[in-house]
Order: C-alpha cells, then sequence, then structure tokens
C-alpha cells in the first residue's frame, strides 16, 4: 500500500508566535491507560487514594489538576511513592463536580482544558503535586491545513457509515471544528484509536503534526472496515451457521496481519502445523499430516468433518514415531528378575534368557520370533511378560483378546465411519507412548470368527516379523513401524490357534506347578502380597504349613496358583477385620493370629475337596483315569456296569464323539479277547453294557482314555478289581496297541495331586518323562507299556483266567500278580 498523505509531509502554514503560559503548580491525577484530551468532558468514580486526595483538595482550591496516563504496570509505582520517571506532557483538567459517595469514592466530572509540559514534581504525600507550564495551540491557517482537515471530517464520516448507531449531533460538532488541533483531539476519542495511537498524539504539541498522525491512524483502520467488507462479500454466499466460526477468524487473523501483530499460538490450524514440523517422524507422516491440515484449512473449524479430521490429526502426534534408545540387556540381571518374580519354571526361564542373549548378540539384524506362552490359568504367562520388560528396561502393555470377533478391533476402522477409531495395537502404542515396549497379547486362543471378519488373520501381519515394520492400520493409512516391538502371546490352549498364526509363534508350554512349588510360592509370593495389600504386618498374621498344605489340597484344584491367592486373600480379610475390630475396641492391637488347619476351616468352612485316591479300595469295574484340560490336568472314574440285556452299549457322562469311538473299539477288543480273559462270547449277547463317566456336567471327549476304558471293561466282566493306586492314560487300538498321548506332564501331576502310586503310560511317551517335575519322578512309579495286556498285568488285582483254564490250572498266576509297589506306596 502506498504511503497515505504524502502532499501533507510539508505543509507550508501561517503560524502565529505561540504565548508562553505561566507555571503553575497543581495537585496531579493518575489515570491509567484512559486518555482525556483537551476540549473532553469525562465522568469518572475515583476510589481512596493519592488521586482522590488530589482532587478533593483541588475541589477546595481553584479546581484544576493535572491528569498523567500511564501503563496499567506502572501505576503499582505511583501508589507506592515510587514514580517512574514522570511524563513530558499532561493535560490540565478542571473538576465539574466532586460528589462523595457511601461507599468511599467519589463521583467526578473532569473537563479537559489544555496540554501541559511538566517540569518536576514537588510533593509525593499525601498527594502528588507537580510544577507544570500549560500549552496552548496556534493558531495555524493555511490551504493545506483546511485541505488535511476536510480529509480528516471525511475520513470521520466513513466511518460513521460503517460503524452506525452515532448520533448525528457529534457528526455536526466535528465538523463545525476549524482548529487543526482541536480536531485531532476530538477525532482521537473514537474507537478507531489505541492508549499508544492517543499517547503519541497527545504527546505531540504541533497541531498540524498532531493531525497528520490522527489521519494516518484513520486511514490504516480505514482500510481494516473495507477489508472486512470484502471479506463478507466473497464469504457472503457460502457462509451458513456451521462456517461462522471460521468467518470470524478470518476477520480476526486479516485485522492481525494489517496490524502487524504476531497471532503464533491463538490459531489451532498454526498450532497443529507447528506441533507437525516439531513432530520426530518419517516424511511421509508429516507429508499426510499436513495435507489433512489443508483440508481442515480449507473447511474450517466448524465444518461437521473438522471434527474427524481434528481427531486424526491428535491420533497421528501423540504417537511414538520416533526410534528411541534402549538400555543394554544384561543376562545376569535379566536371571536376577526372573528368580525374584517367580518361583520354579526352569525350563521356562531358560528358553527366555536364551532368547534375551540372541538378542543382545544380534541386536538390530534379529527378527525377533513371537514367543507365546500355553499353560493353564494362574501358572504366570503374563506375569513372566511383564518380567521380561522390567529385566529389558522396556516400558509394558497388556491387550487382552479374549472375545474379539470383529477385524477391525485389530486393524481399526476406516475413517468414513462415524466414531472410527485405529485398532487396539495402535490404542496401546499411543498409550504406553514407546516404539518398542514389551507387548502382552493375552488370551490368543479365545479369538472368535463371525461375519465381521477373522480377527486372527488381521493378526498375521502384527506377528510376522517379515511384515510387521510397515503395519498398515485402517485408520491411520500410514504404514506404523513394529519390528521394535517385543510381542509376547498367551493361551490357555494350542488347539484353538489357527495353524498359519501358529506358524509365527515359537511355543513356550508352562504347565502347573507341583504341591511343593505352590508352598514356596505361597511363602514367598502370595502370602507377603496379601499381607501388604490387607494392610497387615507380619507380627499379626502367620500361616502354618500345615493350613498352606490344607489350601491346596482341599480348597483348590487347579494347575496354577489364582485360586490359592484368592483364600489366602479371604484368610486375610477375616483376620484384618479381626485385628480392626480388637484395635478399636482396646485400643491396642491384639496378638499375633496364627492360620492353622483348624483356623482354615473356621474361617473357610468345610473342604470343598477329598484329597487323595478316588476309590477308598479296589473295586470291579472301575478304573482311574487322567484328562487335560484347560486348567491342568484332572483325574477321573470310568465306571463300567454290565447287566442283563440284549447285547446293548450305553454312553453316559456328556461324552464326545472321540471318546464314545474310544469305547466303541474297547468293547470290539474285549470281545475279540474274550476267550483269554475267561469271558463266555454268550455275554456280549445277552448284556447290555453300561460306560459312565462321573461328573456328567462337563464335557469330555479325546482318545487318551482308551485303555482305562478297556481296563474297566475287562475287570467288570471278569470280576476281577482294579487297583486304586494306579493311574493310566493311552489311546487304544482294536488289537490291543496302546498309542501316544499329549499333556503328559499336566497329567501326571494331576495323578501325583491325588495320591496315585503307579502310572501307566504309553512307551512312545517315555521321551517326555525327563521333562517331569523331579518330585513327579522320585514319587510316582511311571511305567510306559506298548499294549493292553501289559496294562491288564499292572491294574489288575489279578490277571483274569482264560477260558480253557477255568477249572484249577494256575498256569498264569505268577502272570497276574500285579507289579511290586514302589517305595513308600
Amino acid at each position: 500500500m502506498n504511503e497515505p498523505m504524502s502532499l501533507f509531509d510539508d505543509v507550508p502554514e501561517e503560524q502565529e508566535e505561540q504565548f508562553e503560559a505561566p507555571e503553575r503548580r497543581l495537585p496531579m491525577v493518575v489515570l491509567g491507560e484512559m486518555v482525556i484530551m483537551p476540549h473532553m468532558t469525562i465522568p469518572l468514580q475515583v476510589p481512596q487514594g493519592k488521586s482522590y486526595r488530589a482532587m478533593e483538595r483541588a475541589w477546595d482550591e481553584d479546581r484544576d489538576v493535572l491528569l498523567i496516563f500511564v501503563r496499567e504496570h506502572q501505576l503499582e509505582g505511583y501508589k507506592s511513592n515510587q514514580p517512574q520517571n514522570l511524563p513530558p506532557i499532561g493535560v490540565i483538567a478542571q473538576l465539574q463536580e466532586f460528589a462523595k459517595l457511601n461507599d468511599g469514592t467519589a463521583r467526578v466530572i473532569l473537563e479537559g482544558q489544555s496540554r501541559a509540559q511538566i517540569i518536576e514534581a514537588v510533593q509525593i504525600t499525601p498527594f502528588y503535586r507537580v510544577r507544570c507550564r500549560p500549552v496552548t495551540d496556534p493558531v495555524v491557517t493555511g490551504l493545506e491545513v483546511e485541505a488535511l482537515m476536510e480529509t480528516v471530517k471525511q475520513q470521520v464520516d466513513e466511518f460513521v457509515e460503517h460503524l452506525g448507531e452515532v448520533p448525528q449531533e457529534a457528526v455536526q460538532f466535528v465538523h463545525r471544528i476549524d482548529r487543526p488541533g482541536h480536531l485531532a483531539d476530538i477525532v482521537t476519542w473514537g474507537p478507531a484509536f489505541d492508549f499508544k495511537d492517543r499517547l503519541e498524539i497527545l504527546n505531540t504539541l504541533d497541531p498540524v503534526e498532531r493531525l497528520r498522525k490522527a489521519y494516518l491512524v484513520l486511514a490504516r483502520q480505514l482500510e481494516l472496515l473495507k477489508l472486512r467488507v470484502k471479506i463478507q462479500q466473497d464469504t457472503k454466499e457460502v457462509l451458513d451457521q456451521s462456517q461462522r466460526e471460521y468467518f470470524l477468524r478470518e476477520q480476526l487473523r486479516v485485522i492481525r496481519r494489517e496490524l502487524g501483530e504476531d497471532e503464533e499460538g491463538d490459531d489451532p490450524i498454526d498450532e497443529l502445523r507447528r506441533k507437525i514440523h516439531e513432530l520426530n517422524a518419517p516424511e511421509y507422516v508429516k507429508n499426510q499430516a499436513l495435507h489433512e491440515l489443508k483440508r481442515l484449512a480449507q473447511q474450517g473449524m466448524n465444518n461437521p468433518e473438522s471434527g474427524v479430521i481434528r481427531t486424526y490429526l491428535d491420533w497421528i502426534l501423540s504417537l511414538p514415531w520416533a526410534d528411541e534408545e534402549l538400555p543394554e540387556i544384561s543376562i545376569t540381571e535379566a536371571q536376577k528378575v526372573l528368580d525374584a518374580d517367580h518361583y520354579g519354571l526352569e525350563k521356562v526361564k531358560e528358553r527366555i534368557l536364551e532368547y534375551l542373549a540372541v538378542r543382545k548378540l544380534a541386536g538390530d539384524k534379529l527378527r525377533s520370533p513371537i514367543l507365546c506362552f500355553v499353560g493353564p490359568p494362574g501358572v504366570g504367562k503374563t506375569s513372566l511378560g511383564r518380567s521380561i520388560a522390567r529385566a529389558l528396561g522396556r516400558k509394558f502393555v497388556r491387550t487382552s483378546l479374549g472375545g474379539v470377533r470383529d477385524e477391525a478391533e485389530i486393524r481399526g476402522h476406516r475413517r468414513t465411519y462415524i466414531g472410527a477409531l485405529p485398532g487396539r495395537i495402535i490404542q496401546a502404542m499411543k498409550n504406553v507412548k514407546s516404539k518398542s515396549p514389551v507387548y502382552i497379547l493375552d488370551e490368543v486362543d479365545k479369538i472368535g470368527i463371525d461375519f465381521r471378519g477373522d480377527p486372527t488373520s488381521a493378526l498375521l501381519e502384527v506377528l510376522d516379523p517379515e511384515q510387521n515394520n510397515a503395519f498398515s492400520d485402517h485408520y491411520l493409512e500410514i504404514p506404523f513401524d513394529l519390528s521394535k516391538v517385543i510381542f509376547i502371546a498367551t493361551a490357555n490352549q494350542l488347539e484353538p490357534i489357527p495353524l498359519p498364526l501358529r506358524d509365527r509363534m515359537e511355543i513356550i508350554e508352562i504347565s502347573g506347578y507341583t504341591e511343593d512349588e505352590k508352598l514356596e510360592i505361597a511363602r514367598g509370593f502370595l502370602i507377603p502380597k496379601q499381607r501388604e495389600f490387607h494392610g497387615l504386618q507380619e507380627e499379626q498374621i502367620e500361616f502354618t504349613e500345615g493350613a498352606i498344605l490344607k489350601l491346596i489340597r482341599e480348597y483348590t484344584r487347579e494347575a496354577g496358583v489364582r485360586s490359592l491367592e484368592r483364600e489366602i486373600a479371604s484368610l486375610c480379610r477375616k483376620v484384618a477385620r479381626q485385628v480392626a475390630e480388637q484395635t478399636e475396641a482396646n485400643g491396642e492391637a491384639p496378638p499375633k493370629v496364627v492360620i492353622d488347619e483348624a483356623a482354615v476351616v473356621k474361617y473357610l468352612g468345610p473342604e470343598r475337596y477329598t484329597f487323595g485316591m478316588v476309590e477308598e479300595q479296589d473295586e470291579v469295574g472301575v478304573a482311574t483315569g487322567v484328562a487335560w484340560t484347560s486348567a491342568g490336568g484332572d483325574i477321573l472314574s470310568i465306571e463300567v456296569l454290565p447287566f442283563k440285556g440284549k447285547g446293548q452299549l450305553q454312553l453316559t457322562g456328556q461324552l464326545g464323539e472321540v471318546m464314545k469311538e474310544s469305547a466303541q473299539a474297547a468293547v470290539s477288543y474285549v470281545r475279540s479277547r474274550a476267550a483269554d480273559f475267561g469271558i463266555d462270547p454268550n455275554t456280549f449277547e445277552e448284556t447290555n453294557i453300561h460306560i459312565h463317566i462321573p461328573e456328567g456336567a462337563v464335557p469330555k471327549d479325546g482318545p487318551s482314555a482308551g485303555i482305562t476304558l478297556t481296563t474297566a471293561l475287562v475287570s467288570a466282566l471278569t470280576g476281577t478289581p482294579v487297583r486304586r493306586d494306579v493311574a493310566m492314560t493311552g489311546e487304544v487300538t482294536l488289537r490291543g496297541k496302546v498309542l501316544p498321548i499329549g499333556g503328559l506332564k499336566e497329567k501326571t501331576l494331576a495323578a501325583h495331586r491325588a495320591g496315585i502310586r503307579t502310572f501307566i503310560l504309553p512307551k512312545e511317551n517315555a521321551k517326555d518323562i525327563s521333562e517331569l517335575p523331579e518330585k513327579v519322578r522320585r514319587e510316582l512309579n511311571l511305567i510306559p507299556v506298548s499294549s493292553m495286556d501289559e496294562v491288564l498285568r499292572i491294574a489288575l488285582s489279578r490277571m483274569p483266567t482264560p477260558a480253557g483254564n477255568q477249572n484249577g490250572s494256575h498256569a498264569n498266576n505268577n502272570r497276574g500278580q500285579p507289579s511290586p509297589a514302589p517305595a513308600g506306596a
């Protein structure tokens, strides 16, 4: 824009000689940023203080005061008798009214008279008094001066036209002014002038120069008004209610730009732009964010879609895009952390330390294998992941996938949907604020599949080290690097996990704890934890070993220790209440409460489970089997009852198809060997056979009960008791061969818990015996077998006599004796 009013830069005026007025000593009033020009009349309300006392004295004298105008932050100095340098120019004003009010203030009316040059302060208390010299404007004439005055009056008319609601009398008053200095003083009170402008014009003694400055301010403000009108005209056609906020911000932006003011930090668009530029992220991330920011700026902050864009930008700005420096892996320290957090699990700890050692040596070259901890509930799968994070000095985050059925839970929803959000993976990365945490994917075996997609297929990309460096979330639509994350999955069972997903993970099986391990875990971990949680001191509660064993044997039946911890917590609550009540009643803490076996029954009620073998004595037609469940191993009795009928087979106990087929195979095998077992062949035509497995409400399936079914069937049909201290597992064929099974560790642990002394297992599972806990191997007589004849020799109290030797032949009596019981049986 060209410099305005250049034709008035040198105004040749005719000026009379200025008359120098005599000095005066006047009370001084400090008014802050309210500038009162000469020829103005202003009403004020003045509180108590120096200015109040100055006006009070002036009212009693000649009613004249000197007004000075300072910034707000300078007022305190004047109030505390420490004024800064006095301004060079003030205004002499006359008090037209001074009325004291009931609240201690005074209502005054001031009329500006003339400017005054301030010479010095001659009095500070009880009010200020200054020595000053009044300044009167000289009379200035000339065509240029008249032209300048007419131009300013036209500017006033334009302002009135734009602003409206200005009394016509005020406009006519301005037009009647015939002195340039007077005109400048009057227009300065208009809304176009701020404190800085008014103070500058007040300090200008030359009336023509003063008017020129007023002209420049009015010209600038008129340009801003015209720009605002232009903005209104340009946006009027597209303006609606949703765009009103954007329109107002645009007006503010233009006004500030024209005034040369800095608006950085006030505008959310600029604030977002600054954050994007400061974001430590790859260029493609910043480019995508700037593209969305441009759309936001074009549509306006109050557009219906602006909230979607703003949320998207907030997600981008809050994700951890930058690599971070990780502490060096210490194998020794990691082992200390694992041993401190978990008792036992030696094989699992060894594999974890091997994994960490490889990461330490290979560094970034290693494509991290995905670990998957598989085991029953309560054995410490999730807490192992937390310990790994602590050993590595990384942050820990966990996502539960149980019951997830929608693929969008993993990959996120596309932004076309209302309320769209990123998937759980990206949400967790935002919450943990780290690009390389230890990430637990809990209950990965409980993911469902329905019409909304297959979440396990979405996990393939997450858990594939070759692909997850550019994981694509549907919401973000830009690659996110997950290659630095240590993923650890947990599951109770392997079977529900699809093969492609299972293939991407390294399986580490965590079996249940032995009784001794549970005892040590309760002593070293569970009891101190619950004691502290319930506000108890070590000297207030004590658990005996017998009490802990009673909890393990008769109040819980689990592979892990979760139920055991709940029972310990229940006992701690009982004691905490007892301690609180006695302390409240007696004013002092009661003696230590010792939890023994009797106290367990007292606080928790009768025993919930029977400890020991299922059968109290050797029974005919009842054999003890073992089963694997998601909660670990369990023992079960298989009952066979023959009775007169038509050769029908009845199966009850909620058996699955595979177990029903095992029962049919067992019947066929025994029928084919009827003569060897001394069974009349007509028995199968004239006898119904009912096979039942108790706990009928619990579904049962699998082939591993084959040899148990066969043993119970032979016992029932020959009247030979089955040894109650023998448990067995194995699949049987029609030829009597014993085939291998799975879950041997869980099954042997269940048998050991139940007090079984002899355990029959398939010969092909003998290689797994070394993986069993030492105590189980020491206290269980583990006998591998390959045929049903071997099973029957061990399990039956005596071997059935073949049909040809029914009359006193004892050729096979020695062969029919059971194996010697192990030491301590």
